[in-house]
């Protein structure tokens, strides 16, 4: 149990049943709402690593060979010259 549960059973404990029942809820949606949102975050970031990814190959670069600098570069300015 980490300083914040003990924190929040503290302060449960000295609530009505009736009060305490309707906060673990809200504290429960808040959990779920932060959950959701990080999930779609992650989606976010995943889709956009895929599309660069695509778009790498699509210009003929193979993106496990380019340091990250390069790979930057290149999805900033597009094609570059290949030596």
């Amino acid at each position: 149990m980490d300083k914040m549960e003990r924190e929040e059973e503290a302060r449960l404990a000295g609530m009505p049943a009736w009060r305490r029942d309707i906060f673990r809820k809200k504290m429960e949606e808040e959990r779920l709402q932060k959950r959701r949102e990080e999930e779609k975050l992650r989606r976010i970031e995943e889709e956009k690593e895929k599309e660069q990814a695509e778009k790498l190959k699509t210009l003929g670069f193979d993106e496990n060979k380019l340091t990250p600098w390069q790979r930057q570069l290149i999805l900033k300015k597009g094609d570059v010259a290949k030596y």
